[in-house]
């Protein structure tokens, strides 16, 4: 749903161009009727808007043919532009015409102008764009960067040089580089900015999503006029003092400062340089242009963005707090007003209650122009779309509980809702609360399902597996299939060194086979480990669709490596997976890597190798290392 910071004037002056063909010969008459007062000025503002800036009095420095000239210039290009704008509005009549309707919505609405949207908005692989403002909740902390969970299912990475500004000091561009586990934790919500898109080179027709969490980006355009006492404000922590914190918002402008005496100094928090912090605005020094904040936990979650006169849609940043108010229902959600000028829709999976019913819109109905809290989701510059959420968790700025993991299997899951044509909504009884799911009609049968509501009753209770886990939303996807409950590898946790799998081949290249496990895991053959011997043409040796035995060799970094030699396949000795597996006298079998002229390499599962030195002519003892 398209933001606004000016308020509609009606369809006509909302939709059409001003109309300045021709010039009149009519002096102007100004309207008689000035009881109307609201719309007199709404005019005004429009016809503010649509004036040329030229300068008023005075005598013209151009002559009569110039004048002519430049009035002939000015009226044509006013027509070839109001020629263009039917063109489009025609264009765009005959599309909406044709085209489906999106179940999900998108982040092009019907603006707020004339027919109000039929879906909120939402974000997809599809919309996403450079530019968007992103909250997102901290999935993972690897070493070189961080991968964030954004709505909708969505995941993002930020590389560690994207995670901080790199104006502060060296201590804290060290921390970027190599500790970002000493700033940043799972489960921690997080304000993104949408770097770019690129093609993921391991798996085709997927994009990866570039993120960025400088406050340089998310604060550009703010100044210390804009900030206002009890707004909520993120920072780094430059240095540490005696008295307190000195702060960094990734501007130049204004710096701030946190004393020791607030929630931040608590026992159970440990401040590092670097770190981002949350707080709410105590006092500004515009002299001193410093701003003074408290990081109190309770009343930084409780601090609503005041209506401040002119804000614009650049000073907006995901996971700021706002006053809204319920203007309509929508297919899938419903639409807010907040800031004045501003609206934004809340799609289902973000309303108040985690388990909308078929009849949730009452709700809605019942208390429209009602007063609720909701927190910024997403902001599209390029198309004014606005995203918003209601989730009680998310509204007291904390993530949602994740009490269920990928590849659980729950018993006695309860049918909530039934949307036909699309899903089931569940109630898996996880502890300590429950969770709600989402399963796919694509992923409830084998067969086709065209009638989810004859197969499915509301109340009844069916067995689920969890495929996957949306960390913002606190929504687990799951699946209803029976062949999702076989096998014993449904996720990369579920691989062990040693263990033997069965698996399909899917796809052979030069340097080996990729297969796929029951669960949908995927694995690597390389190509010395798809036989006993030396392969020339591995696709002789692989087809496509055969489905194999195989013995894990390794798993790291979710990159799983599979063999499938016969006698490691096969074998019934002992498994060396890590070097205290290894003793005096254990009869194993391993591979030879290396043979070098003292000995060869031998290696054994899970990364761990040995050294076989040559003894005599026909005898070679191995020594691990």
């Amino acid at each position: 749903m398209a933001a606004s910071s000016q308020k509609p004037q009606g369809k006509k002056k909302a939709r059409d161009p001003p109309k300045f063909n021709k010039s009149s010969k009519k002096p102007f008459k100004p309207n008689k009727d000035r009881n109307d007062t609201a719309r007199s000025e709404a005019v005004a503002l429009q016809l503010e808007d649509d004036v040329p800036d030229f300068p008023r009095g005075g005598g013209s420095a151009l002559n009569r043919q110039e004048r002519d000239e430049i009035r002939a210039e000015v009226d044509a290009e006013f027509e070839a532009e109001e020629r263009e704008m039917k063109k489009r509005k025609k264009i765009g009549m005959q599309k909406k015409s044709l085209s489906s309707e999106d179940d999900f919505g998108s982040l092009f609405g019907d603006g707020i102008t004339g027919k109000l949207p039929k879906y909120a908005n939402k974000i997809t692989m599809k919309n996403i764009s450079a530019g968007m403002k992103v909250w997102g909740v901290v999935a993972e902390v690897n070493e070189k960067d961080l991968v964030i969970s954004l709505p909708g299912g969505l995941r993002g990475l930020v590389r560690a040089s994207e995670a901080l500004d790199p104006i502060l000091d060296n201590e804290t561009k060290a921390v970027a580089d190599n500790l970002l586990a000493s700033v940043f934790h799972v489960g921690q919500l997080v304000s993104c900015i949408v770097l770019q898109l690129d093609e993921d080179k391991k798996d085709k027709g997927k994009r990866k999503i570039w993120l960025s969490l400088r406050l340089s980006l998310l604060h550009k355009g703010f100044t210390l006029d804009s900030v206002q006492e009890g707004m909520v404000l993120t920072a780094y922590v430059k240095s540490i003092e005696d008295h307190g914190y000195i702060l960094h918002f990734g501007l130049s402008s204004f710096t701030g400062f946190l004393p020791k005496n607030s929630q931040a100094d608590s026992k159970e928090i440990q401040v590092n340089t670097g770190q981002l912090l949350q707080g709410a605005v105590r006092s500004i020094d515009k002299v001193r242009k410093v701003v003074y904040l408290s990081s109190d936990l309770e009343t930084v979650s409780k601090c609503v963005t005041k209506d401040l006169k002119g804000i614009s849609i650049d000073l907006l940043v995901p996971g700021m707090l706002v006053n809204a108010r319920v203007l309509s229902t929508l297919e899938n959600g419903v639409m807010l007003s907040f800031l004045t000028y501003f609206t934004g829709t809340v799609d289902i999976f973000h309303l108040q209650n985690s388990y909308p019913s078929l009849n949730w819109k009452e709700d809605y109905n019942q208390h429209k122009k009602a007063s609720v809290n909701a927190r910024i989701l997403f902001i599209d510059p390029s198309t004014r779309a606005v995203g918003l959420t209601l989730n009680p968790h998310l509204v007291r700025n904390k993530a949602p509980p994740s009490p269920v993991k990928i590849g659980d299997i729950c018993d006695g899951s309860k049918v909530v809702r039934v949307d036909r044509g699309l899903g089931l909504l569940l109630e898996i009884p996880s502890t300590p609360v429950s969770t709600p799911a989402y399963v796919s009609i694509c992923d409830v049968a084998e067969e086709e399902v065209r009638k989810l509501e004859k197969k499915f009753k509301q109340g009844s209770h069916v067995r689920v597996r969890v495929l996957g886990f949306r960390h913002l939303e606190g929504l687990a996807t799951g699946i209803l299939k029976a062949s999702a409950f076989e096998g014993t590898v449904f996720t990369h946790s579920d691989v062990k060194p040693g263990m033997v799998v069965k698996g399909k081949i899917i796809a052979v290249d030069s340097f080996g086979a990729i297969v796929q496990f029951p669960g949908g895991v995927k694995a690597l053959c390389p190509l010395n480990h798809m036989s006993e011997f030396e392969i020339a043409k591995p696709r002789k040796k692989f087809k496509i669709g055969a489905e194999l035995l195989f013995r894990v060799l390794g798993c790291k970094s979710k990159r799983i490596t599979i063999t499938h030699k016969k006698t490691l396949v096969k074998s019934n000795l002992g498994i060396v997976s890590s070097y205290a597996d290894a003793a005096d006298g254990l009869i194993t079998h391993g591979w030879i890597r290396k043979i070098e002229e003292h000995g060869c390499f031998i290696h054994f599962y899970n990364g761990v190798q040995g050294f076989a030195p040559r003894q005599g002519p026909d005898h070679l003892a191995c020594k691990f290392k």
